[in-house]
């Protein structure tokens, strides 16, 4: 789901993420395949991320366009446990940057640098799990946003939860917010493959621009 959730993976344990993630608007398809999150636990309360793509664009008017996608690093810290405090919630700050400079050029990635510092936090009511996640985003290079989104699961079988997100994204001043509504699926294959997948669609745009079909399907390692 696009809302981050505040669990890390556990000292010395891996939790890695490796998936094709898709967004489509009107004479526009852009892929990354694979999208790979790779996060490690550096102790029981503090994750380690480092995500990337290859990216793909398909413009109605040219060929396919590929290279590198944006690229991503960050530190997870949960200092609020749910057995302790009745709820688990983190701090997310991570850095957003391009490998190549082209790829923002080319229309692979954002342009410039990025700051986000996302706060998470999930409960857990029986088979019912509820979480969500905000803060700020800011840049090198055009105006800054405030994220948030709120997500719900399922446990629909022993191992099988379904999902369903409000995500949104807007201008700091809560202007001009694009809304996603996205669904999704967590299947545990084996004790150490998760399937994931989600579909979604930008229900809102406040800029006045064509909404986005949104998708995402992959596999999570623990180990």
């Amino acid at each position: 789901m696009i809302t981050d959730d505040p669990g890390t993976p556990g000292n010395g344990r891996w939790e890695n993420n490796f998936a094709i993630a898709f967004e489509h608007q009107p004479n526009e398809w852009s892929f990354d395949a694979p999208a790979i999150d790779l996060n490690y636990g550096w102790g029981d309360h503090i994750q380690l991320t480092l995500q990337s793509s290859a990216a793909f664009l398909k413009r109605s008017d040219h060929g396919v366009i590929a290279g590198v996608g944006g690229t991503e690093a960050a530190v997870k810290w949960r200092f609020l446990d749910e057995e302790r405090s009745g709820i688990d919630m983190s701090m997310f700050p991570r850095i957003l940057f391009n490998v190549l400079h082209s790829s923002a050029r080319r229309g692979l990635s954002e342009d410039g640098t990025r700051f986000q510092i996302p706060f998470e936090l999930a409960k857990s009511f029986g088979r019912i799990a509820v979480g969500a996640e905000f803060g700020p985003l800011v840049g090198s290079v055009g105006r800054g946003e405030f994220l948030y989104g709120v997500v719900g699961a399922a446990e629909v079988t022993k191992r099988t939860s379904i999902m369903a997100e409000i995500h949104a994204a807007s201008r700091t001043n809560f202007s001009r917010d694009v809304v996603t509504l996205n669904f999704g699926w967590r299947h545990n294959v084996t004790e150490h493959a998760i399937w994931i997948a989600s579909l979604g669609h930008e229900v809102h745009s406040g800029a006045n621009e064509p909404l986005a079909f949104v998708g995402y399907c992959g596999v999570q390692l623990l180990y």
